[in-house]
């Protein structure tokens, strides 16, 4: 993979949420550089959202080895969750309306397909 991508991190982020960070990425992709608020790594970003449940927020990536949701929680600090299907994502988050939001999300961005389309397509 070509392109490096980037994670933001708080403006508060701790020592260790830093570590965590970059400990949890770098087990799916290769950390090209760090400075105080980003860590940048082999991928690509697909999506994001903002605040939802005590997620601050999460960002989407393709990297090497599948996909992750890298997400700042404002109680468990950086959540770092891998799966190498985009549309398995979701499923790795114990709240439905981040579920929700995140499947939208890859909805929306065309990362995966329409789980409706098929069964509203007419069959032949």
């Amino acid at each position: 993979m070509s392109e490096t991508t980037e994670f933001p991190l708080p403006a508060d982020v701790t020592p260790e949420e830093r570590d965590t960070a970059r400990r949890e990425i770098g087990k799916y992709s290769t950390i090209r550089d760090d400075d105080a608020r980003s860590i940048r790594f082999d991928g690509r970003q697909l999506g994001q959202t903002g605040p939802i449940w005590h997620f601050q927020y999460t960002r989407i990536f393709e990297v090497p080895k599948g996909f992750i949701v890298a997400a700042h929680d404002l109680r468990e600090g950086i959540v770092v969750v891998h799966s190498e299907r985009a549309e398995d994502l979701p499923e790795k988050f114990s709240e439905s309306v981040v579920r929700e939001f995140l499947e939208d999300e890859l909805r929306f961005r065309g990362v995966v397909g329409n789980g409706h389309a098929a069964a509203e397509q007419p069959r032949a």
